[in-house]
This record gives structure tokens, C-alpha cells and sequence, in this order.
């Protein structure tokens, strides 16, 4: 009976005024509008055409394999790096721009509008216009450990302004534990293969010379087209670059001194595909330029021992 009179009294009282004071009473817990949930949209992955080089037995006779990844399972054996980079990088990594199907690893770079960490170590947010992906394997190598060391990757590189794939391996704290390029690549550049070394006894602090170590190889062929396969050859004193089984480079200890200071260093092997960066050297690069979209592939990673 009392809620009846406080009911009249409201009535009462919305029309005593000039103005409209009509009430909306409000349930205590309103139950929320049924909200159907977003439609997972499947990503079309281009279609791989598996033509180039590729190892054959013959290649690897004589070596003893310690770990390869065929990228028929995942990525359970490698950590997925989430955030930007470094050297004025433009993107941002995330997981969703990797993509395991049929065999291959597709690293895809878009052009999208994304909010993350500055780096995996800086977590404040920034603001990105492109996305891409990078992953480092779980497990170190070093040949101090066990003995000469063969890395090898079989790759399909894009092609594009600004694209900075690479394939590489380092360790932390950066150099202390040295870096090595087997592969940097520019995608307007897409017959050069460029390859470099870094070391230093400091945290972030190299000593190397860049401006020396690093080699542009001009191969004479678009290494863009199909699959080429990439690798190092890492012992005391030397570090071999080769591309489709024929040495293109050797770093060796009498010419560039400290490669025998990383013989017993303990380094993760990585694949990224960058974009935009110190890495062109100074360029000012077109953001308009650089493609919507591109994928760097790879039909295997191999570590070897001898």
C-alpha cells in the first residue's frame, strides 16, 4: 500500500510544473542488449609457387642436423616478439601478422592503423601505421658449444619500397652476445643481398665499424621471384655467407677482428620483416610509397653441426 501512495505523489508532482518533468524509472539491474559476436574474417594468404633452390642431400653431406623447423606444427619453438623496434623502425609487431599454412611461415606486413608498446622493454602505448611480425627461436646456438655451426633458411623475399626483411641471429644484451646478418634486404633493391656483423663488450654500445663490415652483394638476379636459400657457416674465425650453396662472403678473423671474440657467444636465430628504418641509410621513405601489403615466406629454418 505504501508504494501506491509514493506513485500518486510522483504523478502529482511531474504535472504540478510549466516544465516537463516526466520521470523514467530505471530497473536496478538492467540486463545488457544481446549483442551477436564479430564475424571472424579468414585472411586470404597468397598461393606459394615452391620453384628455386632448395638443399638436396648432397648439399648437407657430412653435417649432422641439431634443429630444423619445416613450419608444418606452429610456432611453438619460437618466441613471438610483440611491440615496435628499433632503428626507426615504422612498424609494429603482433602475432596476428603470422601466418603458419601448408608448410610455409608467411610474415605479413599491412598497412593499418595499430596502438602498442614501443618496444617489448618500453611499454608506454604509440600509435603505428603499419603492422608486421618478427620471431626469435627459443633455443641458443654457438659453436664454442657445438662445434662449426651451419644456419640456413630457405626464403621467398618481397618486393617494395621500404620493406626491410631479414634473417639473422643475436643475442642478449645487444652486442655483448654479438649479431650477425645473413640476410638484410632492401625491397627496392631487389637483386642486393647485404650482409653485416656487430660486436661490443658494453650493453648497446657496438664496436665494430659498421661503414666497414657490412657488404652489399649485388647477385645479378631478382631474388624476389622465388625461394633462395641463405646461410651461414660459423666457426672461431670466420663467418661464411653463402647464397644457393655458393659463398658470397667470408668475414674472416684476420681481416675483421672480434669474430673469434663471438666464437662462444649464445645467440637465437631470427626472422622479421621491418619496415622503413636506418637501414636505408638516411633515405627519406615515401610512406605513400610503401606497399599495403606484402609477405615475407619461408619453407624451412635448418641448424646443422660439424
Amino acid at each position: 500500500m505504501k508504494n501506491i501512495y509514493i506513485l500518486v505523489i510522483l504523478v502529482i508532482f511531474s504535472c504540478s510544473g510549466n516544465e516537463d518533468t516526466s520521470i523514467t524509472i530505471i530497473p536496478d539491474n538492467p540486463e545488457p542488449e544481446a549483442q551477436n559476436p564479430p564475424e571472424e574474417v579468414e585472411k586470404e594468404l597468397p598461393k606459394v609457387s615452391n620453384v628455386g633452390f632448395d638443399f638436396t642431400a648432397a648439399d648437407v653431406e657430412g653435417w649432422e642436423l641439431v634443429w630444423e623447423d619445416n613450419f608444418n606444427e606452429g610456432l611453438f619453438e619460437w618466441n613471438i616478439w610483440n611491440g615496435g623496434a628499433f632503428n626507426q623502425e615504422l612498424q609494429l609487431y603482433q602475432e596476428q601478422n603470422l601466418f603458419v599454412e601448408d608448410g610455409y611461415l608467411l610474415i605479413e606486413q599491412a598497412r593499418e592503423n595499430a596502438s602498442g608498446f614501443v618496444t617489448p622493454f618500453d611499454p608506454t602505448l604509440k600509435s603505428f601505421e603499419f603492422t608486421s611480425g618478427r620471431i626469435e627461436t627459443r633455443d641458443l646456438y654457438n659453436p664454442a658449444m657445438l662445434g662449426t655451426l651451419r644456419i640456413a633458411a630457405r626464403i621467398k623475399l618481397p618486393a617494395g619500397e621500404g620493406l626491410w626483411p631479414a634473417f639473422w641471429s643475436y643475442g642478449d644484451p645487444w652486442p655483448t652476445q654479438g649479431e650477425i646478418d645473413i640476410l638484410e634486404f632492401r625491397g627496392n633493391r631487389t637483386n642486393e643481398h647485404v650482409t653485416n656483423f656487430f660486436y661490443g663488450t658494453e650493453a648497446n654500445t657496438p664496436i665494430t665499424d659498421s661503414s666497414f663490415t657490412t657488404y652489399n652483394h649485388d647477385t645479378g638476379i631478382d631474388l624476389t621471384t622465388e625461394f633462395h636459400v641463405y646461410e651461414l657457416v660459423w666457426s672461431r674465425n670466420n663467418l661464411i655467407i653463402s647464397l644457393d650453396g655458393v659463398e658470397i662472403k667470408n668475414f674472416d678473423n684476420g681481416t675483421y677482428i672480434y669474430i673469434d671474440d663471438m666464437f662462444n657467444k649464445n645467440q637465437k636465430v631470427v626472422l622479421n620483416l621491418a619496415v622503413g628504418g636506418a637501414f636505408f641509410n638516411g633515405t627519406n621513405i615515401n610512406n605513400a610509397q610503401i606497399p599495403d601489403q606484402s609477405y615475407l615466406i619461408v619453407d624451412w629454418v635448418k641448424v646443422y653441426k660439424q
